[in-house]
């Protein structure tokens, strides 16, 4: 009989442990369960605005703003070039660590900066020059031919080729016609457009 008591008091014994080490475990799984571990940097889902990709239809729009030059902000629209199309939004920031991202939908992404530079020629600011450029109708900020104030930066490339624009036109334009102001260039833009 002592025998069996024995065997039964270490049968009890075993089953304490094994339910002890069950407990334990079910306790130290919740606790793991409840961490709030975040995913590696790499790993790591873009936001939405960041995930959407450039096709060849987007429009990329890069604002710099002058704060020194009472507000000015000298804007560029223009589509994706044939390297950045297919990009991620978070892919096109990486290449361009100055710039935050404005606004971001699947047709239009618009960037910003702000640099502490000399202002823009006034030229820049009053005149745009309606020309060519990569085979599509194009405006820049200024004119041609002044010192140090020409020709600035390109400011719309269009979806216009050259090839649509009547043979006068095109010579215009591959002179490059001058107008005073954004008004001007929108309203020579709508009179090129068959």
């Amino acid at each position: 009989m002592a025998l069996g008591r024995k065997q039964a008091v270490t049968a009890t014994l075993v089953a304490v442990a094994i339910l002890g080490g069950v407990a334990a475990g079910a306790y130290w799984w919740r606790l793991d369960a409840g961490r709030d571990e975040r995913a590696p940097a790499a790993r790591k889902p873009a936001p939405p605005a960041r995930a959407a990709t450039l096709t060849a239809e987007t429009r990329l729009v890069e604002r710099t703003r002058y704060p020194a030059c009472r507000g000015v902000v000298l804007e560029t629209e223009r589509p994706p070039t044939a390297l950045e199309t297919g990009w991620r939004v978070a892919d096109l920031l990486r290449s361009r660590d100055t710039w935050r991202l404005v606004e971001a939908t699947p047709d239009r992404v618009v960037l910003e900066r702000e640099v502490q530079e000399p202002c823009p020629p006034q030229a820049w600011l009053r005149y745009r020059t309606v020309g060519l450029h990569q085979g599509r109708v194009a405006v820049y900020y200024g004119r041609p031919g002044e010192q140090g104030d020409g020709l600035g930066p390109l400011r719309l490339l269009t979806t216009v080729p050259e090839e649509r624009l009547l043979p006068g036109d095109r010579r215009r334009l591959e002179r490059g016609l001058v107008v005073e102001g954004e008004a001007e260039a929108w309203h020579v833009l709508e009179s090129l457009t068959p």
